[in-house]
Formats: C-alpha cells, sequence, structure tokens
C-alpha cells in the first residue's frame, strides 16, 4: 500500500520549487542580447584560484 505521508511530502517539495521558481525577477525580465551586466565573479573567481595556488583551504 502506499505511503500516504511519503507521497504527500514529495508532492509538497516539488511544489515549493515550482513556486520558488516561478516567483523569481529573473523571469520576469527579458534583456536584450548583449546586455549582460558584468558582475564581479571573475574575480572572485581568480583570487579563489590565487589561494589553491598557494595551497590554502577553498572556500567551498
Amino acid at each position: 500500500m502506499i505511503d500516504y505521508l511519503a507521497l504527500g511530502l514529495t508532492h509538497a517539495l516539488i511544489l515549493i520549487g515550482i513556486l520558488r521558481v516561478i516567483a523569481r525577477d529573473e523571469l520576469d525580465r527579458e534583456d536584450p542580447p548583449g546586455a549582460e551586466i558584468a558582475e564581479g565573479k571573475p574575480k572572485e573567481r581568480v583570487a579563489r584560484r590565487a589561494r589553491r595556488e598557494r595551497g590554502q583551504a577553498s572556500d567551498a
């Protein structure tokens, strides 16, 4: 017999995930091609690589 608690829990988690995706602001906005925002991520990536080369612990 199907365990109704397990079935309800999985469906509730799927519903919560769908609602979180739908509520994101990025889905309501469409930027023109080539208008990507330059963020600081490459700098963070370079700093992380430098720490790895020096043998320090990563921030993962």
